[in-house]
């Protein structure tokens, strides 16, 4: 199972630092959350816990093994990341865009994930008509879809409803019970996050 740790992190974007300093251990084979207000970094965060852009200072490894040492086949490989920014300009259907870049073997779990997330009445739909809570719940179906040791998830809930929520919740807790390692970073009370095994709360301190 995997382990992330993050050691006196430091981001700079914008000539800005928004990162400063920040020390985690993400539990292997559980469900973190990361909370903090707006501004605090988060999406940076998990920008470079997911290899796609640089940190200026500190290190992030997986399992030992530094993430900016690992190709991006190699990253690829064991971790699958939902971002919060999505945009769908070609008309694709639903099905369509989730299976685009998968292996045979995620492409064999298309039919499950998409009863899972409640998208089987959309699925041959274009993506370019669907909603923004929709929209989101295919990019969280292209990234659950993929067998990896590592889920990153920005905000997975931020644009659902209450059922698609308990859905959402319900996938990831049963890919924690087959021992993956999931990082969710949220912009949600601690109250509500009662699902999570971990939270974590000092990026803005």
């Amino acid at each position: 199972m995997a382990l992330i740790e993050i050691k006196n992190l430091s981001i700079v974007r914008g000539g800005r630092k928004v990162i400063d300093g920040f020390n985690a251990t993400i539990k292997p084979g559980a469900i973190t959350a990361i909370i903090g207000p707006n501004g605090s970094g988060k999406s940076s965060l998990l920008a470079a816990i997911a290899g796609d852009i640089a940190y200026n200072s500190g290190s992030i490894t997986f399992d030992g093994e530094d993430v900016t040492s690992l190709s991006l086949l190699e990253q690829a490989e064991i971790r699958s990341v939902v971002m919060q920014e999505r945009s769908y300009w070609l008309s694709y259907s639903v099905r369509d865009v989730i299976a685009m870049g998968q292996n045979a073997e995620a492409l064999t779990r298309i039919d499950e994930i998409l009863v899972s997330l409640d998208m089987v009445d959309f699925a041959e739909q274009s993506v370019t008509t669907l909603s923004g809570g929709e929209a989101q719940r295919v990019e969280i179906a292209r990234a659950l879809v993929r067998d990896c040791e590592i889920y990153l998830l920005d905000e997975p809930l931020a644009a659902q409803d209450a059922a698609s929520k308990v859905r959402i919740i319900t996938l990831l807790k049963k890919l924690r019970d087959e021992g993956k390692t999931i990082l969710v970073i949220a912009h949600i009370d601690k109250s509500a996050l009662t699902w999570c095994d971990q939270i974590i709360d000092t990026l803005a301190q």
